[in-house]
């Protein structure tokens, strides 16, 4: 008897429990934070403009979205003021994507991310993005052609991200790089240009502030710097030093191996000399020139030719990042493991970095040239 008495009781518990039935909630899949100016042109200290996107009844081949915007101190604040706005309870567990302006993203986004890193419903695989312009206006822009703006991000994004044309950057690397004290955090970049949601770049950030980018021409080459991976192409232009002429080339298919090596210096100099080795291999797909590579001698040219002209591309994005202040590359990871964690911190690594001494090596095969003539 006192069994029943206990299950009728443990029973009429479960309706005392907090619910949100699904049909009640407001469940946003992107939101877009940017700075408010105030009449004097410069940024607003305490209000942030906010715009997030939510999901609505479609097919699956046109997801449509509902756009709400506000102004607010935070984006805790902003959720707030929005749920007010709808009969739903606004939720972010289904959060893909937070777009930040650029002019945001230069005066630090740390407070903006610690607001969606504590709240335990979002997600760690959150993409961080950089807008270059207004995230909020690319989030409320009509498209013609697209119907889910924060769907059509996040599939972009992803598909981008596997032939290492942006990275793939999540909350928590983001949050990651930025406490790391030898790297420095990196984002996607988007843009709006006339209908359409373009690839910008590259982000650079100092901490949490954007310092600069990468342009969408150069970001295949940043991955090949920045780590190893398969599949991916470059456009490269080099000279055939056996002609004399300036050709072109894609490289697809391409398998790339990076090796960062600390050469530590004499006690003249404390900073240590950094080499960035870069092994890669990939296949011809469009060349234009009149070699046939039908001989050894030639494929072998090629090989240091192509090596050439990939080792200045990628030296001259080492030294625009050092020159940026970000220590993007993360070399920074690999000085310190080479020595002691006292000797470290005596570095200061931080201040010599943009001095320091990174040179680049590359080796490249050609596995396959194709159907040259």
């Amino acid at each position: 008897m006192r069994n029943w008495v206990l299950v009728v009781f443990l029973l009429s518990l479960t309706g005392c429990v907090e619910q949100n039935r699904i049909e009640k909630l407001g469940m946003s899949d992107t939101a877009a934070v940017d700075s408010v100016f105030e009449e004097n042109g410069k940024p607003s200290e305490t209000d942030m403009s906010i715009a997030i996107a939510i999901p609505k009844a479609g097919t699956v081949d046109n997801p449509q979205s509902d756009i709400l915007q506000t102004i607010a101190e935070s984006p805790k604040d902003g959720r707030t003021k929005l749920s007010r706005k709808i009969n739903k309870v606004l939720v972010s567990g289904q959060l893909r994507s937070i777009l930040f302006g650029k002019d945001l993203a230069k005066q630090g986004i740390w407070n903006e991310l610690d607001s969606y890193r504590r709240d335990y419903t979002v997600g760690e695989k959150l993409k961080i993005v950089i807008v270059n312009g207004s995230a909020v206006d690319m989030l409320t822009h009509k498209y013609a052609q697209i119907r889910s703006v924060g769907n059509h991000i996040d599939q972009l994004l992803t598909q981008e991200a596997k032939i290492h044309e942006v990275p793939d950057v999540s909350l928590y690397s983001f949050v990651r790089d930025y406490y790391d004290d030898g790297r420095d955090p990196i984002a996607p970049m988007l843009v709006v240009k006339g209908d359409n949601i373009e690839i910008d770049g590259i982000a650079l950030f100092k901490n949490d502030r954007y310092i600069g980018k990468i342009s969408a021409e150069q970001t295949v080459l940043f991955a090949i710097l920045n780590k190893s991976f398969k599949m991916g192409e470059i456009d490269i232009t080099f000279m055939n030093r056996s002609s004399g002429r300036k050709e072109s080339a894609m490289i697809s298919s391409i398998a790339s191996k990076r090796e960062v090596i600390v050469n530590k210096q004499g006690s003249e100099s404390k900073i240590p000399q950094v080499v960035i080795r870069i092994r890669l291999s990939g296949n011809i797909l469009e060349y234009t020139g009149k070699s046939t590579f039908k001989k050894p001698e030639e494929q072998k040219n090629l090989d240091q030719d192509l090596s050439e002209a990939i080792r200045e591309k990628l030296q001259a994005i080492v030294s625009h990042v050092q020159r940026s202040g970000g220590d993007n590359l993360g070399i920074g990871t690999y000085v310190r493991n080479s020595m002691s964690y006292e000797n470290w911190n005596n570095l200061n690594w931080k201040s010599i970095y943009p001095r320091a001494d990174i040179r680049v090596e590359v080796d490249t095969t050609i596995r396959d040239y194709g159907m040259i003539r």
